[in-house]
């Protein structure tokens, strides 16, 4: 096969990664936070703990922009801040309990719209997906 029909076919993959992202996440997110404020804590969630410089990077938003919404998260206790013994300038964010609660919350939403897009799936049909997402968790993504 051509690299660059490959590429494209990869490429169209990805979209559809984000178009399905969107749709399973639009309505199953907290009327309390916002979209980016969202997508923080869904990063902080799968990395466990993480640094304002990770979310900034992370997000494509300024360091200025993710230290404002973290410190928002934090009042709305949704995030705890921990500084490292060793360099005090350093902090690591991760979720506070009711951070997780309200991610699980969100995630068992998502489940739902999910299974109502997927339909039945036969044992066979998942083992598949299962088998293709851990080639291109390998291969394709980070």
């Amino acid at each position: 096969m051509d690299k660059n029909q490959f590429f494209q076919i990869v490429m169209n993959f990805i979209g559809n990664v984000h178009a399905s992202t969107h749709f399973l996440t639009k309505d199953a997110r907290s009327n309390k936070i916002t979209p980016q404020q969202h997508s923080i804590l869904e990063y902080v969630f799968f990395s466990k703990a993480v640094t304002t410089s990770q979310v900034a990077d992370c997000l494509n938003i300024s360091l200025p922009n993710a230290s404002r919404e973290l410190k928002k998260l934090f009042k709305l206790d949704l995030i705890v801040k921990e500084s490292d013994a060793k360099d005090r300038r350093k902090t690591t964010i991760s979720l506070s309990e009711p951070g997780q609660n309200l991610m699980l919350r969100t995630f068992e939403r998502i489940q739902k719209d999910f299974w109502k897009q997927a339909g039945e799936l036969s044992e066979d049909e998942m083992k598949s997906i299962i088998s293709s997402m851990v080639v291109l968790d390998k291969k394709v993504f980070f």
